[in-house]
């Protein structure tokens, strides 16, 4: 029966006249057609009102007309969209949740390391491996998680990866010596690959393309920074108050809940009929284990260098360098095979032929390893070089905070379907914000303790979140529109993978250039705060360089007019090829064509 204004009234008066009544019994029982509801992903539904001849005229109106014309099919729909409208919302709470929760441990984690190192006796040396050592994990292990998810079902993954997170972080809370806490952060970075990657292809399975999807994609983008954030603020705090394991108590009580909610909201099917089957034959894993030796050990050797620049010269530190490195070639030459073979390659060659794809790459790894090293030293810098206290650092962070949160919400829209990423070409967009953010390390270089935290400091915080804030926004929101669903959790395994790895070469590198300057200085008679000022203004200048080289390449990569939220483009050739490798993940959506 048609739900139309003139439909109701046109069965009013059919009742009226008595030729038909309704049946409620059967009515009640939804047994009309289902249709697609406004929210995507979901169906709403419910049955007409079944109505049935009635022989002779009837005598008036009986009571239950007016209630049947109201429970109409469109008043049914309107009740299942409400009801699909709540788990749409609790679907994005509780992975953009996760997400946050997760960079919330490395914020307090930034402010509060010195106070950490402290009190579970880690070596001055070791100082930066607790965060080092958690990007080195997740970074080497996402695309195994990311690829394993698209087999066997992101929701499984996920689920895993949440439960081991919540275990790890408390057990981070709980530890006692300086090799507790380096083992546990490891654990917590393994725990945290599994969501990373699959929570991107919940996303895209739960919700069909259009603004709930957009704005899915974008809280999950807008979680991590805000995470990051608000542990900046809270770990001076904690630190000053109630003690910093309290910060990584409420972070796994907080995760545990929402493992729970995500287990009661979370569906998905496997992708494959025989997904442990699918694990031995639709994933290269030769193409695993070479990619993650290499990352391991040059994460390892820069870590190393980073600890002390010296250890360069260390044998052991050569000959691992020279194997990870040599793994390369090795990688390019199997991957060749496996496409020739038409099997399975985690990283296809053809996919660098793409402008765009090399472009997205490489910015999003500098610009991690850029902004992870800009925010540890400048903690270093309030703590140890003006000796505040670890509250009074968190407050230093405060203008990053609030910037961070305008960019994302101004970014996706969250009130709206994101005004940014539809009317701004995603060219103009990354390198005006390119711009501005390599201006924030430039005025840090400058800083010194005489000068007043207004004049120099402040304006640098304030600029600092933009470009990296934007790039991940649109960078999640472009993956969504260019990589087919069984795909999706290896993609976000690549993006997670570049963002990591930037993060732990990025930390690495600076702790080396930022201990030889300090020990030259040390030798040369300068004070020690003298010293540390001079190794952190290099470190600020080393990421001041890296940003210039972003501007270009974000502009050039790019053609005019590709917008983030423009629809979603054809696939190419090679995801057909290779629909669980790399080859469809990471261009369609690093490509991102308009």
């Amino acid at each position: 029966m048609a739900d139309s204004p003139s439909a109701v009234v046109e069965l009013y008066n059919l009742q009226k006249s008595g030729i038909f009544v309704v049946d409620h019994e059967a009515a009640a029982s939804g047994s009309g057609s289902r249709s697609e509801d406004a929210v995507p992903g979901g169906r709403g539904g419910g049955g007409d009102a079944v109505v049935s001849i009635k022989n002779g005229h009837g005598a008036g109106i009986p009571p239950t007309i007016t209630e049947s014309i109201r429970e109409t099919k469109n008043e049914r729909r309107h009740r299942a969209y409400r009801k699909q409208k709540v788990h749409a919302v609790l679907v994005i709470a509780t992975l953009t949740g996760v997400s946050f929760l997760n960079t919330m441990g490395s914020g307090i984690l930034t402010v509060a390391l010195p106070q950490i190192a402290r009190e579970v006796g880690l070596d001055e040396t070791l100082l930066l491996w607790p965060p080092a050592v958690y990007s080195l994990v997740a970074g080497c292990t996402l695309l195994v998680f990311g690829a394993i998810g698209d087999v066997v079902g992101a929701r499984r993954v996920w689920l895993c990866g949440a439960a081991l997170y919540s275990v790890f972080t408390l057990a981070v809370g709980l530890s006692r010596t300086g090799t507790q806490l380096l083992v546990l952060r490891a654990a917590s970075g393994l725990a945290m690959a599994m969501c990373i990657p699959t929570a991107i292809s919940l996303t895209t399975r739960t919700f069909n393309p259009g603004p709930w999807r957009s704005q899915a994609l974008g809280c999950q983008g807008m979680g991590q920074p805000l995470g990051y954030s608000a542990g900046l603020l809270l770990g001076g705090v904690f630190v000053d108050t109630i003690g910093w394991r309290w910060g990584f108590y409420i972070s796994a009580i907080l995760n545990a809940g929402l493992l729970v909610c995500g287990w009661c909201v979370l569906f998905e099917r496997p992708q494959s009929e025989s997904p442990w089957r699918g694990l031995c034959c639709e994933i290269d894993w030769v193409g695993v284990l070479i990619s993650t030796t290499s990352l391991g050990l040059l994460s390892y050797v820069l870590s190393s260098i980073g600890r002390d620049y010296r250890g360069i010269r260390d044998p052991g530190n050569i000959i691992l360098l020279i194997v990870a490195v040599g793994l390369v070639p090795a990688f390019i030459l199997w991957a060749r095979r496996q496409e020739r073979l038409e099997r399975p390659a985690l990283i296809p060659n053809s996919i660098w032929k793409h402008a765009a794809f090399t472009s997205i790459c490489t910015a999003v790894f500098l610009t991690w390893a850029v902004f992870n090293a800009y925010q540890y030293f400048s903690a270093l810098y309030f703590t140890r070089v003006e000796h505040l206290a670890p509250i009074e650092t968190s407050l230093r962070f405060l203008p990053m905070v609030i910037v961070g949160a305008a960019t994302n919400v101004v970014s996706i829209g969250t009130a709206a379907t994101g005004y940014l990423v539809e009317k701004v070409d995603v060219r103009t967009l990354l390198s005006v914000s390119a711009v501005i953010t390599l201006s924030s390390p430039l005025l840090m270089a400058f800083v010194t303790p005489h000068l007043i935290y207004w004049k120099g400091a402040f304006t640098s915080m304030l600029l600092s979140p933009l470009h990296p804030d934007v790039l991940f926004t649109v960078s999640t929101l472009i993956i969504a529109r260019a990589f087919p669903p069984e795909s999706q959790s290896l993609a976000g395994g690549v993006f997670g993978t570049l963002a990591q790895v930037g993060n732990c070469v990025g930390l690495a590198v600076t702790a080396a250039i930022s201990s030889a300057v300090t020990q030259q200085q040390l030798q040369s008679g300068l004070g020690v705060d003298e010293s540390l000022l001079k190794g952190y203004h290099a470190t600020f200048w080393t990421c001041f360089a890296t940003m210039v080289w972003v501007v270009p390449i974000v502009f050039f990569g790019h053609k005019k007019g590709e917008r983030a939220g423009s629809s979603r483009p054809r696939l190419s050739a090679v995801s057909e090829m290779n629909p669980l490798g790399l080859s469809s993940s990471v261009m369609l959506w690093l490509m991102a064509p308009p």
